[in-house]
């Protein structure tokens, strides 16, 4: 088990993986993209210490890696073995309502006031109120909640004492593998 994540852990990516695969999860993602250099280029690959995910640091935009390693993995899904999903970070904060709330603010403003969205909320290691937490999370944003056909999704990834933040499109969470 690794040390547990900091908020100085800058991560833009998070990967979900087969169980108990996560040191070799790390290992797939440097050789794909050592393989595929146009994808960018990786600085560092973390185990969470929660089982089945991983983040990364990516040097370069994290959204259009994912976008540009779907497309990859539609055209050669014999190079993915342990990972099942990634998708980009765009802020990583405190596990606090007060730090999560001011995230939201930050990525509100990327989102017009016409926009629908959801909330895809991963409570892992918090005693935080669900309800509140997508309360105050979904006031942030000046666009109107829709569960079934919605812009963006506002992605909530709680991994123990830090929380990853983003504003996606649907398409940016890929699916790698089937488990």
């Amino acid at each position: 088990m690794s040390r547990m994540l900091s908020v100085n852990d800058k991560f833009n990516l998070l990967l979900s993986c087969r169980r108990f695969q996560e040191a070799e999860s790390c290992q797939e993602l440097r050789r794909i993209i050592d393989d595929e250099p146009d994808l960018g280029s990786l600085e560092w690959c973390k185990l969470t210490g929660i089982t089945c995910l991983v983040v990364a640091k990516l040097e370069g935009d994290s959204h259009e890696f994912t976008t540009r390693i779907g497309q990859l993995v539609k055209k050669m899904p014999w190079i993915v073995r342990d990972l099942l999903k990634i998708h980009p970070i765009d802020l990583v904060v405190d596990s606090t309502l007060d730090a999560i709330r001011e995230g939201s603010q930050e990525l509100a403003k990327r989102m017009t006031k016409t926009a629908k969205f959801r909330i895809n909320l991963n409570r892992r290691d918090t005693e935080l109120d669900r309800d509140k937490l997508l309360h105050e999370i979904a006031i942030q944003f000046p666009g109107k909640v829709d569960l079934e056909e919605y812009d963006w999704v506002v992605a909530v990834e709680f991994l123990g004492p830090v929380t990853g933040l983003a504003l996606l499109r649907e398409d940016e969470i890929v699916t790698l593998r089937r488990p």
